[in-house]
């Protein structure tokens, strides 16, 4: 049992080195604005307290990763207005709350992504069985997964389907033939 629970930890890891951006771009900001007010702890009165407010006020700060760390600055309304971000309405009660500070991230723009998967399996490096290889699958499948851009780089992983059996973007479909091929790499662009 702590065998399989030390592997699955490891592989865990392992996934989030292979698929982590290489870097990202942070900035942290104490007593964040809104307006000329501190920025209010919620984004709505009473909802969307701590995480949502933050990383709103982050996503307009142009920081699309939104907020990774984040504090509050308790009971400040009286001394300090605050402020909602969803619709500026301003709290200067003394129980009023709001940030003592907020990281923001913007991730690398690019992700490269080894050995990508698709529903289990190595994805295939055709979007439909014998059409779509390569720019079209690989582009489909970082779209897929958020990058709006799509593909800009990938390569091969020529004939593994017989021992790493390869999926379709497409419809799913499972190829485990020798002449499979899948991705060995593609790298994703916001």
């Amino acid at each position: 049992m702590i065998r399989s629970l030390c592997a699955a930890a490891f592989g865990g890891l392992l996934l989030l080195l292979i698929a982590a951006p290489a870097s990202a771009e942070t900035k942290s900001f104490n007593n964040p604005m809104q307006g000329p007010n501190r920025l209010d702890w919620c984004h709505s009165w009473g909802t969307g307290c701590g995480a949502q407010a933050a990383t709103a006020w982050c996503k307009a700060q142009g920081y699309p990763g939104g907020a990774t760390t984040f504090a509050i600055a308790n009971d400040i309304g009286a001394s300090q207005p605050t402020r909602l971000i969803s619709t500026g309405a301003v709290c200067d009660q003394a129980y009023c709350d709001g940030f003592a500070n907020i990281t923001c991230t913007r991730p690398d723009p690019t992700q490269v992504f080894n050995n990508p998967m698709q529903g289990g399996n190595r994805l295939d490096w055709c979007h439909s069985w014998g059409t779509g290889c390569g720019a079209q699958a690989a582009t489909a499948w970082c779209k897929a997964k958020g990058f709006a851009n799509g593909a800009v780089d990938f390569h091969i992983a020529a004939d593994i389907g017989a021992s790493t059996p390869t999926r379709l973007i497409s419809t799913g479909a499972v190829c485990d033939q020798a002449y499979c091929d899948g991705f060995a790499d593609i790298t994703c662009k916001q």
